[in-house]
C-alpha cells in the first residue's frame, strides 16, 4: 500500500478509501498477507475486462 501511495501521490487515508470502494464493487481483489496486501485486477468481473480493452484500444492511437 506504502507503494502505491508514493506512485499514485495519494496519502494512505484516501488510498484506502479508494481501494475499499473498487473492492466494494468488485473491480480489484485484495489479497492480504501477514505484513502485506497484494492489489490485483478482478478480470471475473467483465466490466474489468472492458476498460482494459478501451485502454489497449485508447494506447494504439
Amino acid at each position: 500500500m506504502s507503494k502505491l501511495a508514493k506512485e499514485t501521490k495519494l496519502n494512505y487515508s484516501t488510498l484506502l478509501k479508494y481501494i475499499e470502494i473498487l473492492e466494494h464493487k468488485k473491480l480489484i481483489e485484495v489479497i492480504r498477507g501477514d505484513r502485506s496486501k497484494i492489489i490485483r485486477l478482478n478480470y471475473a468481473n467483465p466490466k474489468v475486462i472492458i476498460l482494459k480493452n478501451l485502454f489497449e484500444e485508447l494506447e494504439d492511437i
